[in-house]
This record gives C-alpha cells, sequence and structure tokens, in this order.
C-alpha cells in the first residue's frame, strides 16, 4: 500500500524524491536500520536509538507501518519484503560515509549507549568459553553512562546499566572515542590497547581472547570492502540507451 501520509510532499516524479517523503524525516531511516539489525519490539528499537524521543519512534513506526515496510505481530515489528530491500541502502550510505570526508566522525557521535547495545548483539557466541563470563566496561571520560556489564555466555547475552554484584572476570577501562574507533574498524584491538588511556585486567587468558568475542560494527571499512560496491552501472547524465 503507497504511502499516504501528511508529511510535506516534493512534487517530484523523481524516485529518489518519491523514496525521501517515506524515508526523510529524521530518524525514520535509523529506526528501519534498527529493524534490520535485528530488533523488533519498541524497547529494543529505543536500546539502538537511546536518544530518540518515546512520542517520534511511536510516529516514524507508524509511517512505516503505512508504507508497507513494516508489519506488527502482537508487540513485535517486522520488516516486510519491502522494508528488507532497505539492506542495500544503508549499506551504501555507510560506505559514503566511510570513504568521503563529507560525514565525519566527531565528539557529538560518541554516545556510548547505543555503542554498547551495538556491542551487545555483535557478539559472537561460538567465540566465548564454554562458561559465563561478565566484562565491564568503564569509559573513563564520562560522568553518566560510565559503567556498563556484558554477562556472556553461549546461549545468552545480556547488558547491564547496574552492578548486579557478580564477580567480574575483565575490566576494559577507555575513553568513548577509542573505544568507539576500535568499534568502527578505524583501529586494531593492540592500537586499542597500546593507548595511554586504555586498561585491562581481569582474568589474563580472557584478556588474550576478548577482542575475538566481538564481531565489531557491521559496516567496518574492512566488511564493506568484502561487500563490494552495489551492483548496477553507475549514474551517467548522458543520452539513454
Amino acid at each position: 500500500m503507497p504511502y499516504d501520509g501528511a508529511m510535506s510532499r516534493y512534487g517530484q516524479y523523481c524516485a529518489v524524491a518519491r523514496a525521501l517523503e517515506v524515508l526523510g524525516e529524521r530518524w525514520t531511516l535509523l529506526v528501519a536500520r534498527e529493524l534490520l539489525l535485528g530488533s523488533t519490539t519498541f524497547t529494543q528499537i529505543r536500546c539502538g536509538l537511546p536518544r530518540i524521543p518515546r512520542a517520534t519512534l511511536s510516529s516514524r513506526l507508524r509511517i512505516l507501518r503505512a508504507a508497507g515496510l513494516i508489519d506488527l505481530a502482537g508487540s513485535e515489528y517486522r520488516l516486510t519484503e519491502a522494508g528488507q530491500a532497505l539492506a542495500p541502502v544503508m549499506r551504501e550510505l555507510a560506505r559514503w560515509a566511510t570513504v568521503t570526508d563529507s560525514a565525519p566522525l566527531s565528539g557529538n557521535d560518541l554516545d556510548v549507549a547505543a555503542l554498547m547495545w551495538d556491542m551487545r548483539r555483535r557478539i559472537d557466541s561460538a567465540a566465548l568459553p564454554g562458561r559465563k563470563v561478565i566484562l565491564a566496561i568503564e569509559f573513563t571520560d564520562r560522568v553518566t553512562d560510565r559503567n556498563f556489564w556484558l554477562h556472556l555466555s553461549r546461549t545468552e547475552v545480556n547488558l547491564c546499566r547496574q552492578d548486579t554484584g557478580a564477580p567480574v572476570d575483565v575490566w576494559l577501562c577507555a575513553p568513548a572515542a577509542e573505544t568507539t574507533r576500535w568499534w568502527l574498524g578505524l583501529q586494531s584491538w593492540g592500537q586499542l590497547l597500546r593507548h595511554p588511556g586504555v586498561r585491562v585486567h581481569g582474568d589474563r587468558d580472557l584478556q588474550r581472547q576478548m577482542h575475538r568475542w566481538f564481531l565489531r560494527y557491521i559496516f567496518t571499512p574492512d566488511a564493506l570492502q568484502r561487500a563490494g560496491p552495489a551492483a548496477g552501472k553507475p549514474i551517467s547524465p548522458g543520452a539513454p540507451d
């Protein structure tokens, strides 16, 4: 069903303009991104977008439903085939931001709550030890959102904002910017550890293997290079074929 909401229209036949009438409002594409990355509930989407107002999220979900990009079954949102088709769009937007200087990473982008949620969902369960492990992460340059705990096992991964009192196996203490740069694939684990503001302590065997527990950001430069450019001819202003 075509979207026929109240959003201002561009009044152009261009397919890009028509797509932006559905997806161009603030937060809409990021809501779709969260669904593409596996979120299915309102709460999960907000964990990935901690700065979005609740009313705004409700509005954007209604827009995506009206456009036929998502369905609601009970309390769970699911992407339709049209919604799933946004995956290569997301990848190419990430590639554009990564390979150009038009959208550089800045201090205003360092949302550690969103970072930790992304880390939680990008755990390689098969790489975890055979027992439950608790990893505490402290962002040393933060007053709020300073401490997080990951409870990791091969069958369950949980992110905690409060100390449950369970014994911690490994501590990672680091500035938000350096941790984010590692997550984005802009520096290696070894480079992160060599930064003077970074400390890791706890079980030494776990320290040596912990970087392998994380799949890292889905759009690291290496991942984008492996995916290759989008299929199809480049856009040319020349005469039609």
